[in-house]
């Protein structure tokens, strides 16, 4: 239990972003510390070569003059940097400043920096050596680099220091804001975990940062959507009930008449059998849309077309049941490339939808047009019309008007999903316009492929 907690809490944001930030911080400071170490050590080698080129330049002055070495050689070199000076004259003398025969011991038994000669480490300390040749005499310099270099070791062990200040702080104020952070995300989460898509709620969207307000902010649209197809579909179940149940009820209520009445009164069979086919055709009808949303069309091959006699045929046949007066405006002889059942449906779904929310003996008028790369197909009614808020929904599954509810209008509400989904296979388009004085045009615009 204990690890498997600790499992968890290291999978967490917070932790892998503070991991994260301590990894880079430690980076740019490792390479931060290098550097200053080269800089660092640069210093220090310039300021005992500067101090060794002093002492170097104070000989060079005395050059030629008869010396009192065994008195001045320790006015060349600083006693308290422990500086170490060797003189050895053209007559063979060799002249020692104080303690410079101990240093000088040791550093010839010690150790060089690799591409460094000059500097040399010993039991004495860490020295830097220089040789030059005056004519009459000859000079040996040791330059004690022990105070540089303790004074560059104790800068680095400070900033080292404070490097592991600001790591600690930084990584707790790192460690705490995005522990804010995580907490509006479980906060989150939890409110998702508890969301019920069939009520009208949403979650709560933090102010801040922005992208945590966008994803809220998403997830709530998201919702509300998913929401809206969900009452959709409720509505569907109630409206499709009732047009279930309205011609069942019918046809049973028919079925026993005839079983009660029909050996003696035979007068009643054919006025039962008509109204059953009727209402047994209208379930037909039903049953085929809703399959219509979701199944494949591939059983029907595409094939060269007359589109104009379709749309002509189509239109008288409806014109049978209609109370309206129709008017076709169709080129003679246009062909197109589709599917007979596809063109049949997209045709009496619009025309269907045009008679429903139009008054009777009103016009419809039904125009095909050909333009270089397509066929527009218009249906115009002077109906109820659709309000602008209403047009993008309209060819959604189950979406019915508003003022259609209320109505005596029968349908599903999803003759023009049908329409859209073949539209879209071909590669088409749907356009809604207003009519005028009133009604709605349905511009329907099929490529032409072959």
């Amino acid at each position: 239990m204990f690890f498997e907690k600790i499992k968890s809490v290291n999978q967490t944001a917070q932790y892998q972003l503070t991991k994260k930030f301590i990894g880079i911080f430690l980076g740019i400071l490792l390479v931060m510390n290098v550097f200053y170490l080269i800089a660092a050590s640069g210093f220090v080698y310039e300021y005992v070569a500067r101090r060794g080129n002093d002492v170097l330049y104070a000989l060079a002055n005395e050059k030629g003059k008869d010396l009192n070495w065994p008195v001045r050689i320790d006015s060349f070199v600083s006693e308290k940097e422990e500086d170490a000076l060797i003189i050895e004259t053209t007559q063979g003398d060799v002249y020692y400043s104080e303690e410079s025969k101990d240093v000088f011991e040791a550093l010839y038994t010690g150790k060089t920096l690799p591409f460094i000669d000059n500097l040399i480490f010993s039991h004495e300390g860490l020295y830097y050596v220089t040789t030059k040749d005056y004519g009459d005499f000859k000079a040996q310099l040791a330059i004690n680099t022990e105070t540089a270099a303790e004074l560059v070791s104790g800068m680095f062990v400070i900033s080292i220091v404070l490097n592991l200040v600001a790591i600690i702080l930084g990584s707790w104020v790192i460690h705490k804001s995005v522990g804010k952070w995580s907490r509006k995300l479980t906060e989150m989460a939890k409110e998702i975990t508890e969301v019920d898509v069939l009520e009208d709620t949403s979650i709560t969207v933090p102010t801040d940062p922005i992208e945590i307000t966008k994803v809220a902010q998403a997830f709530n649209e998201l919702l509300e959507k998913q929401q809206n197809i969900i009452k959709r579909e409720r509505q569907f179940i109630t409206d499709a009930s009732h047009d279930l149940k309205t011609p069942v009820a019918g046809i049973r209520g028919h079925v026993n008449l005839i079983k009660r009445r029909g050996e003696s009164h035979p007068e009643i069979i054919p006025t039962s059998l008509d109204f059953i086919d009727k209402e047994s055709a209208r379930l037909e009808r039903l049953t085929h849309q809703l399959l219509d949303l979701d199944q494949e069309r591939a059983s029907q091959s595409k094939m060269q077309l007359d589109i104009s006699s379709l749309i002509i045929e189509v239109v008288e046949s409806s014109h049978v049941l209609a109370t309206h007066e129709l008017a076709i405006n169709v080129p003679d002889n246009l062909e197109y490339y589709g599917r007979k059942s596809d063109m049949e449906q997209i045709i009496q779904n619009v025309l269907q939808n045009a008679m429903k929310y139009s008054d009777d003996k009103s016009l419809i008028e039904v125009t095909l047009e050909e333009t270089n790369k397509s066929l527009l197909l218009k249906v115009s009614d002077q109906g109820i019309g659709i309000n602008k808020e209403e047009k993008q929904h309209i060819f959604e599954r189950f979406y019915r008007v508003d003022n259609s509810r209320t109505s005596t209008v029968e349908g599903s509400g999803i003759g023009l999903a049908i329409v859209k989904k073949i539209v879209d296979s071909y590669g088409g388009s749907i356009k809604i316009e207003d009519n005028h004085p009133k009604g709605t045009i349905f511009s329907i615009s099929l490529p032409k492929k072959r």
